[in-house]
């Protein structure tokens, strides 16, 4: 299937993150300098066993201008598309400086598994949890006491786009906010201009906060304009 093909059989984003977000990753991690990697090799397995006809496309690096360089990755699903970016960094997490080609290689294959946290696969992991969030479940009623079938009441919920992420609730752009500010942290800006770049290049995103999510657009602007502050003073 062609990704450009929009069939009615296919996912949606909803779809994809229910099937992704609920996998366990943690026996395909490691732990390096206080950070947790997923193997790219075994995601991607995963996401080609549950949607074969995915695809992932390295973007054009992006050099600033300190010569650090910016690696981007785009993940098709379908129609689907999600795009991630990752600051090439040494074994301290610091950003590399005229980055040699391993450095750029290894770089992107870690952007690829961060671009597939943002379908749902080990998610987690970078908003800080041990373990995927699992359904929660009713309790059994208890042992000779009849079950009370309770009235469902359907809630029902537009979901909100800004043309590359879609959220059906307050909390996924909870995730989403604190996904996109540990990015930016660990992207280590040491610049105003580098910050400036974060928030011009991801507008789509915080506008989207700004017009449908006001607690995280909040959120998103408070933490800027401390780094900013912080910058600006040292």
């Amino acid at each position: 299937m062609s990704a450009n093909t929009l069939d009615p059989s296919d996912p949606t984003f909803k779809d994809v993150w229910d099937v992704l977000s609920a996998i366990d990753c943690n026996e395909h991690t490691d732990k390096k300098n206080g950070l947790t990697y997923l193997s790219w090799a075994w995601a991607w397995g995963i996401v080609m066993d549950k949607y074969p006809y995915a695809q992932y496309e390295m973007l054009d690096n992006e050099v600033l201008s300190d010569d650090s360089v910016i690696v981007w990755c785009e993940v098709t699903i379908g129609h689907l598309k999600r795009k991630m970016w990752l600051a090439v960094m040494d074994y301290k997490n610091q950003p590399v400086k005229n980055p040699s080609s391993t450095q750029v290689s290894n770089s992107r294959m870690r952007c690829l598994t961060k671009c597939l946290s943002m379908y749902g696969l080990g998610h987690y992991i970078y908003a800080g949890e041990d373990i995927p969030q699992e359904t929660s479940k009713a309790p059994a009623p208890a042992v000779n006491e009849p079950a009370v079938q309770e009235p469902v009441v359907e809630k029902k919920s537009e979901a909100v786009t800004d043309g590359e992420n879609t959220f059906g609730s307050a909390q996924e752009a909870e995730n989403a906010a604190t996904f996109f500010i540990e990015t930016v942290q660990s992207m280590n800006s040491d610049s105003l201009e580098s910050l400036a770049d974060a928030w011009r290049q991801n507008k789509r995103l915080i506008d989207t906060f700004d017009q449908h999510f006001p607690e995280q657009y909040q959120r998103v602007k408070a933490f800027f304009t401390e780094t900013k502050l912080k910058l600006k003073e040292s």
